[in-house]
């Protein structure tokens, strides 16, 4: 069971029961996704121009973490430069025992200006026209079945129903493919907040299919593609969140040995990275290819 309150200017959030870093890490973007969803609307429907929209802190309290000082790590990501402006945050700060009877996080947000006073120059604003659920996902599962899965481009992948092939020897069965397909749901809006509250969502959304994946046996699912149209022709924005954010927080909650992770854009560029070594999330930079394939070509005698 949990508590949410509202309280002396806080929103508070009591978690009793969750053990599990990666748990803890799906509720605090659930909220942090929550605040910016209220604090959005909010700026959609100012109507005076010189409204400026705050939220109360966020206090999330989790007693029964197994690993409390995850939180202290938790908190150094979103306490980052990155973070807070991917993020609209103004300070994070975590607390253990003893300074604490519980160990718990708290999150500020940073002021926003209404859309009014922010701008009024259609380039400050986005139209959403991006893909729908039912579209993206039948396209992902084509995807898979026959151009990842016919080509072999990922060894342990056939079909969106046989993920994990022959990983029986490290103890992984094979598994299906579990497919989400997550939006805003925003037709219009200021670039800044639609951005912030975009970014929230898309790393709320992974951490809720990890811990999807982790409450499933393998043999349901055994991986699992999230899948957010809105960043379909934004390559940068989407890779800057994922090693911004989403990394840093699976290193923080040491939830590396479990998740694996890969970023996949329909305009991925290993250059544009500028990688030489191998990255958690990227492929392969070049040289190292041109490399595996030189000793590839000497081992064979051609």
């Amino acid at each position: 069971s949990s508590d949410k309150i509202s309280k002396d200017n806080l929103s508070f959030r009591w978690e009793p029961d969750l053990r599990e870093s990666y748990e803890v890490a799906d509720v605090v973007f659930q909220e942090v996704v929550r605040v910016l969803r209220d604090r959005f609307n909010q700026n959609q429907h100012a109507s005076d121009d010189k409204c400026t929209v705050t939220s109360f802190p966020l206090v999330l309290s989790f007693p029964s973490m197994a690993r409390p000082e995850d939180l202290d790590k938790l908190s150094a990501v979103l306490q980052s430069d990155e973070c807070k402006q991917l993020l609209g945050l103004e300070d994070t700060c975590a607390e253990l025992y003893p300074s604490s009877p519980a160990p718990y996080l708290r999150i500020t947000f940073s002021t926003i200006f209404t859309k009014s006073e922010a701008t009024t120059n259609d380039q400050n604003n986005v139209h959403n026209a991006s893909m729908p659920a039912n579209c993206a996902t039948s396209a992902t599962e084509n995807w898979v079945n026959n151009f990842l899965g016919k080509y072999r481009l990922c060894p342990y992948t056939s079909s969106v129903s046989r993920a994990a092939v022959g990983l029986s020897s490290v103890g992984v069965p094979v598994g299906g493919v579990h497919v989400r397909v997550e939006s805003t749901n925003v037709e219009s809006a200021e670039r800044k907040s639609y951005n912030i509250l975009r970014a929230a969502m898309l790393v709320s959304s992974f951490w809720s299919e990890v811990v999807t994946l982790m409450n499933s046996s393998q043999e349901d699912w055994a991986t699992s593609l999230l899948v957010f149209p809105e960043y379909d022709t934004e390559f940068e924005s989407f890779v800057g969140i994922c090693d911004s954010i989403v990394e840093p927080t699976v290193v923080a909650t040491q939830s590396t040995d479990f998740i694996g992770r890969a970023w996949f854009h329909p305009q991925y560029d290993s250059d544009s990275i500028g990688h030489s070594e191998v990255i958690a999330g990227h492929a392969v930079p070049h040289k190292m290819v041109k490399g595996f394939m030189k000793s590839l070509h000497l081992s064979s005698g051609k």
